[in-house]
């Protein structure tokens, strides 16, 4: 095997799997998120924010952020456009320090932090037992607001691509299983899991907008044609499921996000997953992601190439 190849090799041969060298990797890892939980909010919103700016050091992040801004944003001048991307840069940061801190900083008292949008509540409250879809995208406190769903009753379950490191994995689908209820998904596999939750009436909640490489359906994405997995649609279809957006805006200072939530399609009968059915109710899923994203555009992950896999495959980005 090349010398070159060899990180990699050692990288799947440790994938997901216990012993000395995953906890040696792990452990300092868990000691900086620690030290990092005792510092008050007043201090860590500003700090990793600016640790998010790293990700404009690399130039290929820079230029997918700004294009797709500009495909979105049109009518925004270049510096507009660069203002965004940087937002958007230190709310990656802030999601990532949300999910691995203040969803359990936060969670004892999480009424106190959780505002909703008008009728929010009690529309997120109504498909208690009814095996709804909720739709997500990397917009605001993705993790607040699926993990909300847990003490609102709705039993949700995340499918989701677990860390590479088996401690970091176990302490994830521990700590979102005891604290909000949320039941974690490996990603891999997880199709026949997620039709058993919605049969029994439990809550299933999906992100759908990042760039889908097996099989997938080309929809309008800010007006351009994006790879997007099937998955989500199908399974409505199949099992007649109200499918309903979900999202959550980070207050520019405080501790507070607001909830709120959009009805793309209610309960219905059942339908074949074909090319139509599904096209469509993905355009529906995007119109209304859009949507939220306008609401505040600097709290989306724009530097994700969601436009590199292309219909035609000649056309397909490195």
């Amino acid at each position: 095997m090349p010398i070159k190849q060899w990180p990699r090799s050692l990288r799947q041969r440790f994938k997901h799997q216990p012993g000395a060298l995953a906890w040696s990797l792990y452990l300092p890892a868990r000691l900086l998120i620690k030290l990092c939980s005792f510092l008050p909010y007043a201090i860590l919103r500003p700090l990793a924010s600016n640790l998010g700016l790293l990700a404009l050091l690399f130039a290929r992040r820079r230029r997918v952020g700004r294009q797709q801004l500009a495909c979105a944003f049109p009518e925004k001048s270049d510096k507009e456009i660069s203002r965004l991307l940087r937002a958007s840069c230190k709310s990656i940061a802030m999601s990532a320090v949300e999910a691995m801190i203040l969803t359990r900083r936060y969670y004892p008292r999480w009424e106190k932090h959780l505002s909703f949008a008008e009728g929010a509540r009690e529309t997120l409250e109504s498909y208690r037992g009814k095996g709804a879809i909720f739709v997500q995208a990397h917009f605001g406190s993705f993790e607040f607001a699926g993990a909300l769903l847990g003490p609102l009753g709705l039993e949700p379950a995340f499918p989701m691509r677990l860390p590479n490191n088996f401690y970091m994995g176990r302490d994830l689908i521990a700590t979102r299983k005891e604290n909000w209820g949320v039941e974690i998904i490996n990603r891999q596999g997880a199709l026949r899991n997620l039709l058993r939750r919605l049969k029994e009436g439990k809550a299933v909640v999906i992100a759908t907008d990042q760039s889908a490489h097996h099989n997938p359906i080309f929809v309008p994405w800010f007006g351009k044609l994006a790879a997007t997995e099937r998955a989500t649609a199908s399974l409505a279809l199949k099992m007649g499921a109200p499918v309903i957006t979900l999202w959550a805006v980070r207050h520019a200072t405080k501790p507070i996000w607001k909830i709120d939530c959009q009805v793309v399609r209610e309960a219905a009968e059942v339908q074949a997953a074909n090319e139509e059915n599904v096209y469509n109710l993905c355009s529906e899923i995007h119109a209304s992601l859009e949507e939220q994203i306008k609401l505040a555009p600097e709290q989306y992950l724009w530097i994700h190439d969601r436009y590199r896999i292309r219909p035609d495959p000649e056309e397909n980005n490195d």
